[in-house]
């Protein structure tokens, strides 16, 4: 099977992750499940506000200055709730999006989270999926949530450990960097076609290159770059539904039948933010394992390799075609006659993603 060095990789040191949450009951409930999954990879310590009123400078210049500092530094990864509005008075009316902005010049991955409390809660986790150097996540059910921000932590914690063990890294274009830290070198032409739709980001990255905490910031872009397009869009690398689709299995049958993906186990990625209960693979290792059976496709490897018949990929448009293809409004499998691709918001190198063709009637200028 083949592994990734970066998940063989031990950390260089315990992770720091820094909570802020506001309301006493509910960061003692956070800070409880997020130990418990952290286990004893490193420290859950929650924020602490330092002295003052709130009347010296801004909030972004006091938080820059508090997060700089004991006992929250040093920091891995801010975790924040959405709104923090009652840590005061020296906050007073704090909220995430600020969290955000002055985490993002300090150089210090952070990740948002909602309660499910609020009517738009739900838009402002979809908010986040579409914007740049941005994570937001759900909290609950709250043992996924920890799941995720431990999985999310390490992932930023190798992405930096590899950027400092490289000289050159500040040197090397984006793509080329992120490859060699993916152990995929190869693939450094594929993830450059993800810089199309994420300009802005890719002028941080020149300008952290020149900076004087170049390391830090560099590898804190390069990991949301790998964790809102490239990981996103399938293209370089395919979840378990475009996987499926990709190979002409029925989504259900890939999902559910443990056989089917151990077939497809080499190609497995195990980079940074792999998370086991939610897998992907390469899909240029899944071309050459079913290039190397003399094949077809997967479906046809599959049902060689198990002797049992495998059920094809379904369009979500029309169950009688085959699909090929995955929808990112809707989530399922499609087919190419029943989808467009190439829409403006999509990378270049995201050639698996498509949108259906009732997701474009009912959405279309908003696309």
């Amino acid at each position: 099977m083949f592994q990734s060095r970066l998940s063989n990789e031990k950390a260089a040191k315990p992770m720091n992750i820094l909570l802020l949450d506001d309301l006493p009951a509910h960061r003692v409930e956070v800070h409880r499940a997020l130990a418990l999954a952290m286990a004893t990879d490193g420290t859950v310590k929650d924020f602490t506000p330092g002295p003052g009123e709130g009347d010296d400078g801004t909030y972004e210049s006091r938080l820059a200055e508090d997060l700089q500092k004991a006992p929250n530094a040093p920091i891995d990864l801010i975790v924040a709730d959405r709104d923090l509005s009652s840590y005061r008075p020296r906050y007073t009316g704090l909220s995430e999006a600020t969290v955000r902005r002055v985490a993002d010049a300090l150089g210090v991955p952070e990740c948002g989270y909602a309660r499910g409390e609020r009517a738009d809660d739900p838009e402002y986790i979809k908010r986040g999926e579409q914007s740049e150097a941005c994570i937001r996540l759900p909290l609950k059910p709250i043992d996924e949530f920890a799941r995720r921000i431990v999985a999310i932590a390490k992932g930023f914690q190798s992405i930096a450990s590899r950027v400092r063990a490289m000289p050159d890294a500040t040197k090397q274009p984006p793509a080329k960097l992120l490859a060699r830290i993916l152990d995929k070198p190869e693939y450094a032409d594929k993830i450059s076609l993800y810089s199309s739709g994420d300009q802005n980001r890719l002028m941080i990255l020149r300008e952290a290159g020149a900076s004087n905490d170049k390391s830090q910031r560099l590898a804190c872009l390069l990991g949301y770059w790998l964790w809102d397009s490239v990981l996103r869009f399938p293209g370089v690398t395919v979840g378990v539904t475009p996987a499926s689709s990709y190979l002409n299995i029925l989504h259900e049958e890939f999902r559910d039948n443990e056989r089917i993906q151990v077939l497809f186990a080499a190609a497995k990625y195990t980079g940074p933010f792999a998370d086991a209960k939610k897998p992907m693979w390469w899909r240029g290792m899944l071309d050459d394992i079913v290039a190397h059976s003399g094949l077809r496709d997967g479906r046809e490897f599959a049902a060689k390799e198990l002797r049992v018949d495998i059920p094809p990929s379904q369009c979500c448009e029309d169950p009688r075609r085959t699909a090929g293809y995955y929808c990112m409004i809707n989530q399922k499998p499609v087919s190419a006659e029943n989808s467009k691709g190439g829409l403006p918001w999509f990378p270049r190198g995201a050639d698996l993603a498509r949108v259906s063709k009732t997701k474009l009637e009912e959405l279309g200028p908003w696309l």
